[in-house]
């Protein structure tokens, strides 16, 4: 992280070593950087609003995330400067304490602002890795307005959890932070998966594991929640702010973890409420999809076709009746 401390203490810590190791696979040899302003408004005296720059910068010898940084930013055509203190305090003419005497640059590694200075998580040490995603931030509260709240031990994760595949998944019940057990239906019988998740306090790291939650072993993990290969009776457990985990927070206590358990169930042809089976429900939500009454979500979709034949009409209703009717003569 490149900001300025909130004190002696957080002055300490950004020069303490918090680098992550973790594995994953990756397609390509870059990372992504992001550089944004959503605090601080134009009409309230800002240089420039929104989002600076999104780009995929190619990895080089000896990088590290403040070197990525700084090269995506130039390399996009605009200027920089870094403090006496080795932070990027200006970005674009965009100044730390331009907002009031609280504000700054603050960087994130993969969702999560880092417990250490951006000069620390290199290639060489992995604390910086392809794919990783990096993204700069202009907070007016210390980083309290974009997701870092210090003092705070909320460690479950962010309402914006959502999980990217290669082809339809349904996720039962409805995310909610407060809920720690799903089913992660698959519309195919292997995907491969990339998880959208932070914590709601992003001073906490978030991990991924599948088939075994092992925080204790380094590099375990999948990176970032990207390229999870997932079959039916995989398990991926998503863990928040693991009391072992580097953490901006940890000066001021230590917080008590969340899991959250993904159990990876293959979807049965026709089983439209994802209940394991077909039954008479799933015959009603095709009809009223078919009627205009309600659409079918796209996993919905993806398993509706019931006779097989590619198109999904009132015929599938039949078919599914059909097989419900021998199941019931079974």
């Amino acid at each position: 992280m490149m900001k300025k401390g909130l004190s002696v203490i957080m002055a300490a810590a950004l020069l303490t070593s918090g680098t992550v190791f973790a594995a994953g696979a990756v397609e390509k040899d870059t990372v992504r950087v992001t550089v944004s302003n959503d605090r601080f408004a134009a009409k309230d005296g800002a240089p420039w609003e929104g989002q600076l720059l999104d780009k995929e910068v190619a990895l080089q010898a000896g990088d590290s995330m403040e070197s990525v940084i700084e090269r995506a930013i130039t390399e996009s055509g605009y200027a920089f400067t870094v403090s006496q203190y080795g932070y990027i305090s200006s970005v674009n003419s965009l100044a730390e304490y331009a907002a009031n005497g609280s504000g700054g640059w603050m960087a994130m590694l993969n969702n999560w602002f880092t417990s250490s200075g951006t000069p620390d998580y290199t290639l060489e040490n992995g604390g910086l890795q392809a794919g990783d995603e990096i993204t700069m931030v202009y907070s007016c509260a210390w980083g309290a307005d974009v997701g870092g709240i210090y003092g705070d031990f909320n460690t479950a994760l962010s309402a914006s959890f959502s999980v990217d595949s290669s082809s339809a998944t349904e996720l039962a019940p409805a995310f909610s932070p407060s809920e720690h057990t799903y089913t992660l239906w698959l519309t195919q019988a292997e995907d491969e998966l990339t998880v959208r998740a932070s914590a709601e306090n992003k001073n906490y790291q978030t991990r991924f594991y599948k088939n075994g939650y092992t925080p204790e072993l380094e590099g375990s993990d999948y990176r970032g929640g990207r390229n999870i290969p997932v079959k039916d009776g995989n398990v991926l457990t998503v863990g928040v702010g693991n009391p072992a985990w580097p953490s901006m927070n940890s000066f001021d206590g230590t917080a008590e973890e969340s899991v959250y358990t993904f159990n990876i169930k293959k979807a049965v042809t026709g089983d439209l409420n994802f209940s394991g089976s077909p039954d008479i429900e799933d015959v009603t939500l095709l009809q009223r999809a078919l009627a205009e009454f309600s659409e079918l979500t796209p996993a919905q979709a993806a398993i509706a076709d019931a006779d097989g034949d590619g198109v999904v009409k009132i015929n599938d209703c039949t078919a599914m009746q059909r097989m419900l009717a021998e199941k019931t003569a079974s």
